[in-house]
């Protein structure tokens, strides 16, 4: 499970990476694809989607940084760290899957998808009876 989740991980960092480092080219492609009313001052509407650039790389740093604390809980065993890594996957899913309705381009795409993919293998892994187990309410806390 930490393997996947390391992979979510920098996946997620690629993504914000990618997406700072393209941000213009990421504009040019969202005011290309989207209805902008005629009469629209585009300097302004460019600057808008500028500012929705960052709202969504922190998001993704946030997602990052709850994913490092919950490292140490699965390591240990900790029901409640599996139960974390549960909920933000079902969240990251979530979130990836809305992406693909928003105009963006095509590499923004295919990090997302290979995200999906990454969440959907660790939900599935972490309904695994074996796994389940390993952090049973009874369990003691294990060091790893």
């Amino acid at each position: 499970m930490i393997v996947l989740v390391l992979a979510n991980l920098a996946l997620s960092a690629l993504l914000a990476g990618l997406m700072l480092a393209f941000q213009e080219h990421l504009l040019d492609y969202q005011l290309t694809h989207i209805d902008v009313p005629a009469g629209t001052d585009m300097v302004a509407a460019r600057e808008e989607l500028r500012s929705s650039v960052w709202s969504r790389v922190l998001p993704v740093a946030l997602v990052a940084f709850a994913y490092l604390m919950v490292i140490g809980g699965l390591r240990s065993g900790r029901r409640k760290a599996y139960r974390q890594v549960i909920f933000i996957s079902v969240i990251v899913l979530l979130g990836t899957g809305l992406t693909l309705f928003q105009p963006f381009p095509w590499w923004v795409r295919a990090v997302n998808v290979a995200k999906a993919l990454v969440v959907v293998a660790l939900l599935f892994l972490a309904s695994r009876p074996e796994v389940r187990s390993w952090f049973r309410r009874d369990q003691p806390t294990r060091r790893a």
